[in-house]
């Protein structure tokens, strides 16, 4: 099976790189004629936890020269985690950079600790300069500050070659939602809790040029950018409760991610997740703190302990009003669970990688699993007469499947190879169940 293709380290060059230590805030570094600066901050919170009303986390603000420059959301608690932003373009020669608590955006009883700080410049010969060069910088949702509720946790790009050039996707991770897809059904018809948005788009001619520039606005349409940059860098504004954007508009925080490469050609979106597992375990620890897991005072839209889930990831083409749904079956158990527990709206009809999931009983191991199904489900109006063709759907090869560890880490795949079938209502496939090594 093709593996993704991810690139996690940047080829640097004219870099010089200083570090600090916990006490130190300050850090002197320079900047080459023509480069992009990149600064690698290595952060944490002791006492905090984002499952932990009063102390959720931090929110840190990085100055240059004296001026405002960006804000990180700090998500991991007492976990020190490098975070790496870029500083945006600025003038060759020595720079001072600052990082400091936000003591107004920051959690009451969250602290702050330093670990290092590295300052890196990037140079137009760079493979990864363009990439660089053109991120986003997104301000934060207004009625996100302060509460630590749908924060962006990481941004990736991919880049589709074209015969006249390229295009580069920006695309990014938040925590949740707050309006949109309900939890049960992000669950159902995602197979995550995280809300996964494509923010910019933009196409590039064979000389480097820029020919077209899109970007996600709210009703997840596709906008022409028309709005401001610093540098090369576009500006947009977390418009809406589903974390779309606009090209105007501003708040009193910015992010400036450097983004991450990936090839998901043989993967569903979830694999940046999966890459990455610590995602996973913010937005667990989201959805506790707002009452969207299971207990006694969570919505009837509320998901179990998404460590209790079964992950599955498959490629199929959902045709003439066909949808796709996975059912389990464990040892010793006559019982079958399923993805979209009997409701229409729960099914992926969608085509394509998709994620979906599993509820399964507590403490559920993967060598517990007996077989894993996949369903096609009919979603015709049966009151509509002459609905058309009968629907089908095509399960190509690839997938996998597998449960998360206490840590939210993603377990071995425990799905096994399968040719492409066409599968009509009515049936189920089943696939095969490799036990984990």
């Amino acid at each position: 099976m093709v593996k993704a293709v991810w690139v996690l380290a940047l080829i640097i060059v004219s870099c010089r790189c200083l570090a600090v230590q916990a006490d130190q805030r300050d850090t002197r570094f320079e900047v080459a004629a023509g480069a992009e600066s990149i600064a690698e901050i290595t952060a944490s919170a002791p006492s905090a936890s984002w499952d932990k009303p009063g102390a959720e986390g931090t929110v840190a603000t990085v100055y240059v020269d004296g001026e405002y420059n960006q804000d990180i959301a700090l998500v991991q608690g007492a976990f020190p985690m490098t975070y790496r932003i870029f500083l945006g373009p600025l003038r060759p020669g020595s720079h001072l950079l600052r990082v400091v608590r936000n003591d107004r955006w920051s959690a009451a009883a969250a602290d702050f600790k330093l670990d290092a700080v590295r300052v890196q410049s990037v140079g137009s010969s760079s493979p990864e300069y363009r990439v660089i060069a053109h991120a986003p910088i997104l301000y934060a949702r207004a009625d996100t500050l302060g509460r630590f509720t749908d924060a962006p946790l990481l941004m990736w790009y991919e880049r589709f070659p074209r015969p006249d050039g390229e295009v580069i996707q920006y695309s990014i991770i938040y925590t949740n939602e707050d309006g949109g897809t309900e939890t049960d059904a992000l669950m159902a018809r995602w197979g995550r809790t995280t809300d996964i948005e494509y923010v910019y788009r933009v196409t590039f001619d064979s000389a480097g040029n820029i020919r077209d520039e899109l970007f996600q606005a709210p009703e997840h349409r596709d906008l022409h950018f028309q709005g401001r940059k610093l540098g090369q860098h576009p500006y947009f504004l977390d418009a809406t409760l589903n974390n779309v954007f606009l090209d105007g508009g501003y708040s009193p925080v910015q992010y400036r991610f450097v983004p991450v490469a990936a090839d998901l050609t043989e993967h569903s979106r979830e694999e940046v997740m999966d890459r990455f597992p610590w995602t996973y375990k913010a937005s667990a620890q989201e959805m506790q703190r707002e009452g969207k897991l299971r207990g006694p005072n969570s919505d009837k839209t509320a998901i179990a302990d998404p460590r209790q889930y079964l992950y599955v990831e498959l490629n199929a083409d959902n045709r003439h009003h066909g949808a796709s749904a996975v059912w389990v079956k464990l040892r010793n158990d006559s019982r079958w669970r399923s993805s979209h527990h009997g409701r229409l709206d729960l099914t992926v009809f969608r085509s394509g990688w998709f994620r979906t999931t599993v509820e399964l009983p507590a403490g559920t191991r993967a060598e517990n699993i007996e077989t894993i199904a996949f369903e096609c489900v009919d979603l015709r109006d049966p009151r509509v007469p002459n609905p058309g063709p009968p629907p089908d759907s095509v399960l190509h090869p690839g997938g996998k499947a597998f449960l998360l560890d206490a840590d939210y880490r993603p377990g071995a795949n425990i799905l096994g190879p399968h040719e492409e079938v066409v599968v009509q209502p009515g049936e189920m496939l089943s696939l095969t169940v490799v036990r984990p090594q």
